[in-house]
């Protein structure tokens, strides 16, 4: 379960006085923050890119979160409904703002509350999540203290595991750019897009047969542009913006998590890390009382086209482009001014604060008479662009 928390001040911006922005809490199940919104948007009448929201929620997690829309929109004779609904989620009006949520960046946002439940614990394992999150304790006021790591979730265009998008890009490879996006079938491929993944794979290059065989997706207008003659690079261009930037973001959250995994190495001993395996690559944890004050401090940026190398997390850096065989200057695309790759900071270290974590207790009954798994509760805060999923690897889960 994820709960947004709004920003005191926006908060305390909030009226019953009709201002600029019209505020709902959005709660959704099993459904993604657009899907969600497009619910909304259809409820009220309005166009789906006017409503403004803060960030993503995973589609696989009971969330809540503020979302806004523009007075002006609301034209129809309902106004702002009190309450809406419909299958997989609802919203609750909460006033007016002067500003839109997800205005400025993070101003409406401070982070997430995250519940979660863990099942299917041996006693063993249990035990080595008390002992992890021990080692991981910052002080009196019980923050686990985390490298930042980006989370799977960050992966999406690469989880097929055939590589990152982005890397083709940088090459100029824009045909194999675009079948790793839109030809390379992966696991948890669903609906639409399984058949447009799967189709595309059987039938690269025979266009004109997928273009007229492919589910309707926005994904389809590059086989329609490739059909009509474009150039790979062309086609590339046709996908939805959205696609197009994660794919270079993604790439460059893999380039930051390998500097990661590498200044880990350089605070402490390996015998000393705490280690959890990880589909994009082993999680490293160096324990709290390791981790020197200046190395907290360490803010590391999403790297770019001329980003400065400075230490203590320079020669991390080298490692993590060398593995790549890239150097800093190769990283933009040739021949196209967006998506680009821009540098964006982030910490080295998070803490999830007001930990809580509850005493593990049998999980209902087993049927053939074997030792009952162990479920327990784990409970905490991150800041924005903080994975829930991070903090679980560094408690070994």
């Amino acid at each position: 379960m994820v709960e947004e928390r709004p920003g005191a001040r926006f908060l305390a911006r909030l009226s019953s006085d009709r201002g600029a922005h019209a505020v709902w809490r959005l709660t959704k199940e099993s459904l993604t923050t657009p899907a969600a919104v497009e619910g909304l948007a259809r409820a009220l009448g309005v166009r789906p890119g006017v409503v403004g929201y803060a960030g993503l929620k995973d589609k696989h997690a009971r969330t809540s979160q503020l979302v806004s829309v523009p007075a002006p929109e609301l034209r129809g004779p309902a106004g702002a409904p009190p309450r809406l609904e419909a299958r997989g989620w609802s919203a609750e009006f909460l006033g007016w703002s002067p500003e839109p949520v997800g205005g400025g960046g993070a101003a409406s946002m401070e982070g997430n509350r995250f519940t979660i439940i863990v099942r299917g614990l041996t006693a063993a394992r249990a035990r080595e999540m008390d002992r992890r999150a021990a080692l991981l304790r910052s002080g009196a006021n019980g923050s686990l203290v985390v490298l930042n790591y980006f989370g799977a979730q960050r992966f999406g265009s690469a989880r097929h595991g055939k590589g990152f998008a982005g890397r083709r890009l940088i090459e100029g490879d824009f045909e194999g750019a675009l079948r790793l996006l839109i030809a390379t079938p992966a696991r948890k491929d669903s609906g639409k897009l399984r058949a447009l993944t799967r189709a595309c794979a059987a039938k690269w290059g025979r266009w004109d047969e997928l273009a007229r065989e492919l589910p309707r997706l926005p994904e389809r207008r590059a086989v329609e542009a490739l059909a009509t003659g474009a150039s790979f690079k062309g086609a590339f261009g046709t996908l939805p913006q959205i696609t197009q930037t994660m794919a270079v973001e993604a790439y460059q959250s893999h380039l930051w998590n390998e500097t990661a995994r590498a200044c880990a190495a350089a605070i402490v001993a390996q015998d000393q890390l705490l280690r959890s395996d990880d589909e994009f690559g082993a999680m490293l944890f160096p324990p709290a009382a390791a981790i020197d004050p200046d190395w907290r401090a360490v803010v590391v940026p999403l790297l770019a086209r001329g980003s400065v190398l400075a230490p203590p997390w320079a020669e991390a850096a080298d490692r993590a482009l060398e593995s790549e065989g890239i150097r800093v200057d190769d990283l933009r695309i040739p021949g196209l001014r967006r998506p680009f790759f821009g540098e964006a900071l982030r910490p080295l270290f998070v803490e999830a604060s007001s930990f809580e974590m509850s005493t593990p207790v049998p999980d209902g009954a087993d049927g053939a008479g074997r030792s009952r798994p162990l479920v327990r509760t784990v409970r905490f805060d991150l800041p924005r662009g903080s994975y829930a999923t991070v903090v679980l690897r560094a408690l070994g889960e």
